[in-house]
Order: structure tokens, then sequence, then C-alpha cells
């Protein structure tokens, strides 16, 4: 017999089946739904606005039979009524604080319908309990705009490549890109496009011109529409010349003449390769490099050999060396202070002037010691002409002196107004005198147009102050051929001081040719120690002045204080000599003593067979181009340019020093030796009378 409540419990029974079915029904439902690619925010949304009036009229329906009232809550719990979300998940039914009873033993429990077959679906466990649905990915958000497309190319760039021009026949290039993991492709001339990587490389390539290009592409497909190219050429190797085993052949092209008096010499060579070089040989001398023109000074008397060869790119020696001899005569000494011996003696001067313009060639007239006016010496005499000084050496005293004709020579005066050699006089010579005054102390050749021809001032005391110059010269000229216009040898001159008439030891404004300058003292002045300048602007003949020899003289201390009634005045150069001129030889000259004041200047242009060499020159200095000139075996200090001056670029045996060890620089012995500079002594010359 069965409890008074077992109907009761058979309804619950029923109704809760019923449930199940209904929940089973809506799984399956879903899971078809997802399979076919449903969403659920759609399936949802469909279930929420759905009526419930069929569950809740099965529901009523399965109460009425069992005379349970549906909407009763079970024991212990309160009435339910199922929202559209409880209706969706059964996994919230399944979890809620009762669970569905268990079946009794030998009692058959509900049955869900089979649940269809789909792909993916599982099979529902035992007990009418379905699987969890499984959720969807979520579709994108509509308030979120998608990623943009990557539409930009990346840039290509070759960082490494071959010279441009090359004789290598292999070429490497590296390169990159603007974007990370990008993908190459490379092309050679004309070639099609290949994928390559960084580095590059190709071989065997032709002679001639190449082009290498490369584009870069990015993940997204863009391609570098503008391809970074390089382009070079390979170069054919030239083939070594052959081999040159001729040598050259020399030649001299001047030289001097095979007797001369000079002791200098010149000599002009070449070769018949171009680009040779050149060994010049002296008499038993030693092979020294050398170029043309090549010049020796202070050449001693007797018989001479001058040898030269050439030497080819290719080392190749001629061994036939080109030779020149020539014969260096014994020059003419100054003559010594005049001894007894006169031919005639006067008393006054017009006596010893009346005794010159009568005496025969060879007569040496004299004049008593005393103090007289001035001397006027006018004669024509053959060689070796008539001399006029003083009976004892200096102790004759004239107030100046003139000279006239021919071949007449003045000597052992003291002489306190100055000199002068007339214009047209030829072969004159003054010699052993002291001069204290005048003017000029020399004044050879006051003219802008008529010549003195083959004059002499040698051994003179030439003791300043002076109006103007210690010597003057204008227009002088080489009348007898013998290469010297006017010999300017042997003299002192000092105590020159500029008083603001440019006074200068030795000065030439005019036209002359072959000028000759040896072996003169300058000291202990304020002077332009030898200054020549052609200033043809004042009228007369035109330059240029041809053939200037300075040879081995001695310039120091030009630093005296100015002449009355300058207090101050300018530093004069000690050597300055301005263009035109050709033929200049500068050799074995000393200047030195004042330091950076001690300066030899050339000016406004030079000719390109300029010598300099052999000399000791404290401060060498130029603002004209001197690059065609020749520089050789000189110590300088200071070699420098002004603006738009500048030197031969070679400048064979120049040796550079400040400081240098003299014989004796106290006693004004400048001997350096070694062939370079002075090589006297002052003490062992004879000056004046």
């Amino acid at each position: 017999m069965r409890p008074a409540n077992g109907d009761r419990g058979d309804g619950s029974r029923l109704v809760r089946a019923l449930l199940v079915c209904a929940i089973a029904a809506l799984t399956i439902g879903l899971t078809v739904a997802v399979a076919s690619g449903a969403s659920i925010r759609t399936l949802t949304s469909a279930i929420a606005t759905a009526p419930s009036s069929g569950l809740d009229a099965a529901l009523r329906a399965a109460g009425s039979a069992t005379g349970i009232d549906t909407n009763a809550a079970p024991r212990g719990r309160a009435p339910v009524t199922l929202t559209p979300a409880r209706r969706l998940n059964p996994r919230h039914h399944h979890h809620g604080t009762r669970r569905p009873p268990t079946p009794v033993v030998g009692e058959s429990s509900p049955t869900a319908p089979a649940t269809p077959t789909s792909p993916g679906a599982g099979t529902p466990p035992t007990g009418g309990t379905p699987e969890a649905t499984p959720t969807p990915p979520d579709e994108p958000d509509p308030g979120v705009p998608p990623p943009p497309t990557d539409t930009t190319a990346p840039q290509t760039s070759i960082t490494d490549n071959p010279a441009t021009g090359t004789t290598n026949t292999s070429a490497s290039f590296s390169f990159a890109s603007s974007e990370t993991e990008s993908n190459f492709a490379c092309k050679l001339d004309s070639g099609a496009w290949i994928s390559c990587q960084s580095p590059q490389s190709y071989s065997s390539l032709a002679v001639g011109s190449h082009t290498f290009r490369v584009r870069a592409s990015d993940g997204s497909g863009n391609v570098d529409s503008t391809p970074s190219s390089y382009g070079w050429t390979v170069e054919a190797i030239t083939p070594p010349p052959p081999v040159d085993t001729v040598p050259p052949q020399t030649s001299i092209t001047s030289k001097p003449p095979e007797v001369t008096s000079s002791t200098s010499a010149k000599f002009n060579f070449a070769a018949n390769e171009s680009g040779a070089s050149f060994e010049c040989k002296l008499d038993d001398g030693s092979w020294v490099e050398c170029s043309p023109p090549l010049t020796y000074g202070s050449i001693e008397a007797g018989e001479h050999e001058f040898l030269v060869r050439a030497t080819d790119p290719a080392e190749n020696v001629d061994r036939t060396p080109a030779a020149a001899e020539w014969t260096v005569e014994e020059p003419s000494p100054p003559p010594p202070p005049p001894a007894s011996g006169c031919t005639t003696t006067a008393t006054s001067v017009a006596a010893a002037q009346s005794a010159a313009a009568t005496a025969t060639a060879g007569s040496v007239v004299c004049l008593a010691s005393g103090s007289y006016g001035k001397l006027s010496l006018d004669a024509t005499k053959a060689a070796p002409g008539v001399t006029v000084r003083a009976a004892s050496p200096g102790g004759a005293t004239v107030a100046g002196a003139s000279l006239q004709g021919t071949n007449l020579t003045l000597s052992g005066f003291v002489v306190t107004d100055g000199v002068q050699v007339q214009p047209g006089a030829t072969a004159m010579t003054v010699e052993h005198n002291r001069i204290t005054g005048g003017g000029q102390g020399i004044d050879a050749c006051p003219s802008s147009t008529t010549t003195c021809n083959d004059t002499k001032i040698i051994g003179n005391e030439l003791i300043g102050p002076f109006g103007e110059d210690a010597i003057h010269l204008n227009r002088y000229h080489d009348g007898d051929g013998n290469g010297i216009g006017i010999l300017i040898e042997g003299n002192e001159i000092t105590n020159v001081r500029e008083n603001g008439n440019h006074s200068d030891c030795l000065q030439t404004i005019w036209v002359g040719d072959h000028i000759v300058f040896r072996k003169n003292y300058l000291h202990d002045n304020r002077c332009q120690g030898f200054f020549i300048k052609d200033q043809d602007s004042l009228g007369g003949v035109s330059g240029p002045i041809n053939g200037i020899t300075v040879d081995d003289n001695l310039f120091v201390r030009n630093k005296e204080p100015c002449g009355p009634p300058l207090t101050s005045c300018g530093q004069p150069n000690y050597f300055q000599v301005f263009g035109p001129y050709s033929g200049l030889t500068m050799t074995r000259n000393t200047i030195w003593g004042d330091g950076d004041s001690s300066i030899a200047a050339f000016r406004e242009g030079t000719g390109s067979d300029t010598q300099i060499a052999n000399n000791v020159i404290y401060r060498l200095w130029t603002d004209t181009n001197m690059s065609a000139a020749t520089l050789s075996n000189n110590t300088v200090c200071q070699l420098e340019t002004g603006s738009g001056g500048s030197w031969p670029a070679s400048r064979p045996g120049q040796t550079t020093s400040c400081s240098l060890s003299f014989q004796s620089a106290a006693a004004d012995d400048y001997r350096l030796g070694g062939g370079r500079g002075v090589d006297w002594a002052p003490a062992e010359q004879h000056y004046g009378p």
C-alpha cells in the first residue's frame, strides 16, 4: 500500500522528467545551431524574447494530470520562474541547490530523445545530462576599425661596392633594406633579376663598363620600384713596357771659352732621353748629382776638365760621358802700392796734370807729399798707359780727382771729395786710394747715354759718410770683349749711412753690361750694399742689364745709426737686385752677422740663366718668380718669399742653419770651408794706399 502522498510523488517525478526533456531539446538545438555557424549572441537574443507559454503549458498539463501545482516549489526551496538565461544554461540548472532525484533501482528512468549527429557534436552522457555547448570565438567589435593595410615599399641601399675603376674581374656588393626581414633580387648589366642575399659576388667579369642593381621586397609583397644601382669599369691590365737596356747619350750645349781669366765656369748640358738625371765631375773630383745649367766658382788658374753623364729612368748610365776642357789664366792681381821709381815728380797739381798729358806709355808721374786741390787728368794713352800717384803712398791729399781719356791710373792718394770717371773714358783704373768724402765716393760715368768702357776700381778704401753713394755707376760697357765692363775688386767700404739720399755702398740704376763685383769687404754700414735697378722709366736706353757677377764678397754689420740729418731710417738690404737682367751669377758670398737683417733680395723678375751657388746667406728673400733660377749648394738660415715670390722646387745641396762655426767672426774671418762662402779673411788683404 503506497503512502498517502504517493500520487504526488509520481507527479513530481513526471514534471521533473518533462523538464529534463525540455532542457535536452534545447541543448540539442543549440548544438545543431553552433555546428551550422549560428552566433551565440543571435541565439541568446532569440531565446530571451521567445514566449515561454509552450514550456509553461506542458508543466501545467502535467500538474493537472497529477494534481500537483506546478508553481509550487519543491520542498525546501522557493518557487522558480525559468528566465531565458536559465533556459540557456542547463549547467546552471544542474548546479542548483537540489539535484535531480536518483532513480529507484528497478525503475525506468525517463529517456531523452536521440540527439542528431552533427560534425563536432558529442554524445550526451548517460543519465540524460547534455555536454556543455562549446563557446565560439568573439566576433570583431564593430566600434574598432581594422588595422591598415601595408602598401609602402621598402627602400634599398648598396653599402659596399668595388672601386669605380679597377682591373679586378671579381666584384662583391653588400646591400640593405629599410625594412627588416626583406627579400632581395639582384641584376647584373642586362641579365635577369634573381633572388640574392648580401653580400652578392660576381667573378670572371669582362673588361668594360658594368652596372649592378638590387631591389628589396617586404612581407606584404611591396617591391622597391627604384632599385639601387652602381656602375663601375673593369679596366684592361696594361702590359709592362719592354725592358730598356739602351743607355742615354749626353751632350754639352754651352761651356766657357777654351782660354779665359774668369774663375767661374758655366755649363749647360742635355740628354737624348727625357726624364734623364745627371752626374757631373770637375777635374779629379767625385761624381755628384747635378742639373743644368751648372756653375762653378773660385776655380784656380790652370787646365781643367768637366765631365757630365746622364742616367735614364731605367737606370742605364751613359758609358761615354760628355767632356769639356778649358784653361783659366792667372788673373792680374791688384797692383801693389806704387814703389819708388817715379818717372817725374811734381809739386803741384798743374805740374802733375801737364806731365801726365805729355808722358809716354808706361810712365809714372808722382805728386809730392802735401795737400792739393782737385786733380784733373785728361789724356789718351796706349796700353799700358800712364800712372799718376802719390810719391809716398797716402802722403799726397787731393780735393777730388777726374779722369778723362784712355789708359790712365790714379793710385795711392787720399781723396777728400770723390773721384769721377768721365763719360766716354776707356780703360781707367782707380786703385789703392783712400777716398773719404764727396757727393759720391767714386762716380763712374755720370751719364744716361754715353758709356765708360773697361773701368777698374781695385783695392780702395771708401770711408763714408758720403753725400750719397760710395760707388755710383751709370753706363758701363765691356769694350774689349773680355767679359768685364767694370771690375770692382778688393775694396773696403765702411761707414756709409743712409742720410735721406738713398745712400748705397754700390748703386747702378742705368743700363750697363758685364759688371764684376768680387772680393769686396763691406762692414759697419747702414746702406744697400749691392743695389742694381734698371730705371729705364727715367729715360735713356732700356734694359735688361746683361752680365752680373757677384763673387766672393763679405757683407757684415749693416745696422749703424742713420746719417745726419736723419735720426731714424728704415733698415736697408745688404744685397738687392731688380730685374730685368740676364746672366746673373752669385757665388761664394757671405752675408751674415745681423740676424734676419742680413738679407739678399731678388725683385721684379729674373733671368732664366740666374745662378745662385755656394753662398752663405742668413736670409734669402724674393717677391718675384725665381723658379727659373738655379740654386745649388747654398747654406741659408731663412729662405723666404713675399707676395708673388717663388723659388725653384729643386735646390740641390742646400743646407739650413742659423748658427755656423766660422773661423773667427770676432775678427771678421767668416771662412766656413766646404767650398761655401768667402775663402779669405780681411786681415790678409791690403786696402788703400
